[in-house]
């Protein structure tokens, strides 16, 4: 391996390979530009995306001339290219003057710095967002660690963006100009987590929308950008370890694993079982002796329980990227990346219920043992020659997580102690692929790009197991049959989509405009189905009763299912299988006018036609069909004054929806034991219709420093929110899916990003620190309509998922020669996470402080990188309460709900980057 490293080396010191990018003030590419290296014969012309690149020698310095007609020549002088790391440049041409030809003169670090800035300056909506250079000083991993540095984002579970304060919910993601489905089949979420960010080109989160894009969010959108063309021939290797402090190491306890759980799949072990009848009424009107037969043919050895050590967190990261250059200019490129992560961590939750006069229900203690394992993968392939470019990206993620716990506690309304053990197991899988085009038409230098895509999510419960033993006091524990269960589920969802646009531009007012048209249709299928058992006694009459005495491991022996013990009861009913079909179908018309030098309008419509069909059947086995068809008219208008080339003040008014998902509107019911409460859907759910309204002053000082400062407001009718059903009771609550009548959100956002050099200017390490925050501050009311008289009543809380305020900061240090250190910090205000009811109050989560650290530095030539991360260094305890008091802040009134430590990790980490360029 030494001898290969240092080969490869050697190889690579003569030359490097320099990539490019050619945009304009508008963020648009310049295909067609001059790139020419002063002093030699060698020039290119940048593709319909703006690239190019050239083949320098390493250690020389050269200007390089970039021009084409319409704007001013620049030329970037020093420019200096190195062995083994990317040397890519931003260049961004402005628009010619009257007063003829100017040449710009710049160096490469000012001008890809700028290019940072101007993608959010020059933006059509109002947005934040971070690109590859400055992804490339942190020491990131995934692009869920990436976007917690993005203005007014935060994240959930270190996957789920949060942005506004508002829930996923009222967020939608792209990737590479494809709008991606829910990841999560039970919440509209895409965890971020499974991108590596080394694989990200940029990432831009618009809060406002454009008619261009969806219509569907109200938060913000996510644009994830993945890199096509490598800048150079590479293979990267990673590995990192974890050290949780209140996992590793410790006692690990689970049912017996399948030979292939740490790949994120069961190999079987868990499967429903061959030969059993394949309805539940089949079963049920089977004779006894039948019954007896087919409840044989479930696994009876799957209860024992395995006692091993928690192993540090592991993680592997594979890259590998290449480009060749073909006949007449042409590039093929060429990206993969892989990533595994093993993780097996415990947690101590303590659960608690009382009554509204605030006497317990009961409290428990869980020792939760969670094991998980996560296998993703991306492939890009991208052909481009001159004004023609075709892609085909895909991305897999595997996810495996089985939480094996054990509760006790006391239950006062049952007067009994409980021991309870589960094996909550989810096995999801994703799988995104596009094949997207980019053309520029010899017609009017006319612009047509065209994306289609398929998407598939799946994820499987097999064998999700309960048993609960009981006793009263002074007495043993006894198996209780009613919460003794075994379930099995299993849902599909399969997405297709297909999406075109032309760009027509045109002179007006002595400007260039633009005008967009295109359309769109995503149509996705859900089929979901689900069986559910328990075991009762086979005859009353003649029941061995020594049998409830036994044990978890030995009660449900085939032995033990008999005449005289035990038969499976199905308890399966007609709403636990359903079938959905959804279709968006869209059109849109922008125009961006630039009416001056200072006035930019971006503005149009997007008309979306929504159709939504779910057939399941009642409990009478009536056939119960939901069909939902609207029309949205959506206009959004975006206006940018520009009073100089550093201060923008913007304003933004548009309409946006959020519809419900499958899972929303189905009658499908589910009991989670690991949660404590049931979860059911509600067909009549209505679409939240949304009025936006945006004003922001923005202040770029100097490169790479921003200072924005904003105020929004939201409008929301029928807001869909997740609250408890009346008819839950003090010990078995009940949440379900309902629209609010009205909710008002009204915000406002600060961000501030300075380097530190103005407290000394001759300090060299000063230099590279640069400060960074964010603040955002939300109100917001709901009202509901009134059982009685049908009029709003204002219910004196937030919108369900919502936080009050979100604080962001951080301070990095960013060093080519000595290291990187970055040290950030997150809290977010009090989140509304249930809605409760008139009995039993809202439940809501403690604010946390989370601290993270992160210290980097590049080894062996630069091509190695050594990382160190404390993440949670606080580690505040992730704590929800039932808010008595009515207050908007956690009080000493407040009941707990559930509470547990999540534990500090540490981890250490090292990537290596084979420089493979010949």
């Amino acid at each position: 391996m030494v001898v290969l490293v240092t080969s490869l080396h050697v190889a690579a010191q003569s030359t490097a390979k320099l990539s490019g990018k050619v945009i304009n003030t508008r963020n648009e590419a310049v295909p067609g530009a001059t790139v020419i290296i002063e002093g030699t014969e060698r020039r290119a012309a940048a593709d319909v995306e703006g690239r190019f690149s050239f083949v320098l020698e390493v250690g020389k310095k050269y200007t390089i001339r970039i021009s084409s007609a319409g704007y001013n020549t620049k030329s970037l002088e020093e420019v200096e290219v190195k062995a083994g790391i990317d040397n890519t440049v931003s260049i961004v041409l402005e628009t010619k003057s009257e007063l003829g030809e100017v040449v710009v003169r710049t160096s490469v670090r000012k001008e890809t710095t700028s290019a940072l800035i101007n993608l959010q300056r020059n933006n059509t909506a109002v947005s934040s967002g971070i690109a590859a250079d400055l992804i490339r000083r942190t020491p990131d991993r995934t692009t869920g660690e990436v976007l917690k540095r993005v203005s007014g984002a935060s994240i959930q579970d270190n996957k789920f963006v949060i942005v506004r304060g508002l829930s996923d919910r009222y967020n939608a993601a792209f990737i590479n100009n494809t709008q991606l489905p829910s990841s999560e089949p039970d919440r509209k979420a895409f965890s971020f987590d499974v991108i590596p960010a080394n694989m990200i080109d940029n990432i831009i989160i618009n809060k406002t929308a454009t008619p261009e894009l969806t219509g569907e969010f109200a938060g913000g959108l996510i644009q994830v950008q993945t890199k096509d063309v490598p800048s150079r021939d590479f293979l990267s290797l990673g590995i990192q370890f974890g050290f949780n402090t209140v996992s590793t190491f410790k006692d690990f306890t689970s049912n017996e694993r399948s030979s292939t759980d740490w790949l994120g799949f069961d190999d079987g072990k868990r499967k429903f079982p061959n030969g059993f009848p394949a309805s539940a009424q089949e079963y049920r009107t089977s004779t006894t002796e039948k019954r007896l037969e087919y409840s044989r043919l479930f696994s009876n050895d799957v209860y024992a329980q395995k006692n091993t050590t928690a192993l540090p967190i592991q993680t592997y990261n594979l890259a590998y990227g290449s480009s060749r250059v073909l006949k007449n200019d042409a590039k093929l490129g060429f990206i993969a990346s892989a990533m595994y992560r093993k993780a097996m961590l415990k947690y101590d939750v303590e659960r608690a219920f009382s009554q509204t006069d605030g006497q317990p229900i009961f409290s428990f203690l869980d020792k939760q043992n969670r094991y998980q394992s996560n296998l993703g993968a991306l492939i890009n392939i991208t052909y481009s020659q001159r004004r023609n470019k075709i892609s085909f990206k895909n991305i897999f993620n595997q996810f495996y997580d089985d939480n094996y716990f054990t509760r006790e506690g006391f239950n006062t309304n049952r007067n009994q102690d409980i021991k309870f053990y589960s094996s909550f197991m989810n096995q999801r899988s994703f799988y995104s692929g596009q094949l997207e085009g980019e053309h520029q038409l010899n017609l009017a230098d006319m612009k047509f790009r065209w994306n289609t895509g398929y998407s598939l999510v799946t994820r499987s419960q097999p064998d999700l197991r309960t048993q609960q033993y009981a006793r009263a006091e002074g007495g043993s524990y006894q198996i209780d049959t009613d919460d003794t269960r075994r379930f099995w589920s299993d849902l599909k969802d399969h997405t297709v989509s297909a999406s075109a646009a032309l760009t027509i531009p045109f002179k007006m007012f002595s400007e260039k405009q633009n005008f967009k048209l295109g359309g769109s249709t995503i149509v996705r299928f859900r089929d979901f189905k689900s069986r559910l058992f328990r075991y009762v006694e086979t005859s009353f009459a003649n029941f061995d009763e020594e049998l409830v005495y036994e044990g978890y491991d030995k009660i449900f022996r085939t032995e033990n299912i008999s005449q005289n013990g035990f038969v499976m009861d199905e308890m399966t009913n007609n709403q636990d299988k359903y079938f959905g079909v959804s279709a968006i179908s869209s059109g849109f018309a922008m125009f961006d006018n630039k009416l001056s030098d200072a006035i930019r309008l971006v503005w149009g419509a997007r008309v979306e036609l929504f159709e939504q069909f779910l057939t399941t059947k009642d409990l009478t086995a009536k056939r119960v069909n939901i069909h939902t068809e609207t029309w949205d008219f959506l206009p959004s208008l975006n206006l940018t004054y520009s009073i100089n080339n550093k201060n923008n003040i913007r304003f933004a008014a548009f309409q946006t929806v959020a519809r419900p998902e499958f899972r929303e509107i189905a009658p499908f019911g589910f009991y989670d034991y690991e949660a404590n409460y049931g979860i059911s859907g509600k067909p009549d759910l209505k679409r939240t219709k949304i009025l936006n309204l945006d004003l922001r002053y923005e202040l770029y000082p100097a490169a790479g420093e921003t200072f924005t400062v904003g105020a929004f407001y939201k409008q929301f009718k029928n807001p869909i929110e997740f609250r408890l059903d009346p008819g839950s009771n003090s010990d078995r609550r009940l949440y379900f899916y309902q629209n609010a009548g009205t909710a008002e959100t009204y915000g406002a956002e600060l961000e501030i990003r300075k380097n530190l050099d103005f407290l000394n200017k001759n300090s060299k390490f000063l230099n590279n620190v640069t400060a960074f925050g964010n603040f955002t501050y939300l109100f917001s009311d709901v009202s509901f309509p009134d059982e009685v008289s049908g009029q709003p009543v204002n219910s004196n809380r937030p919108i369900q998922g919502q936080s009050p305020y979100l604080i962001n900061a951080g301070i990095q240090y960013t060093s080519d020669k000595l290291f990187n250190m970055t040290l950030l910090y997150n809290k977010i205000g009090p989140r509304l996470a249930l809605v409760g009811n008139s009995e039993f109050p809202d439940i809501y989560e403690r604010p946390r402080n989370l601290l993270d650290f992160q210290l980097s530095k590049k080894v062996m030539q630069k091509k190695g990188e050594l990382k160190l991360t404390f993440s949670d260094i606080l580690n505040n305890k992730i704590y929800l309460y039932e808010n008595v008091g009515g207050s908007k802040e956690y009080t000493s009134g407040d009941r707990m709900f559930s509470s547990y430590s999540p534990g500090t990790t540490i981890s250490i980490g090292f990537t290596y980057d084979f420089d493979l360029r010949k």
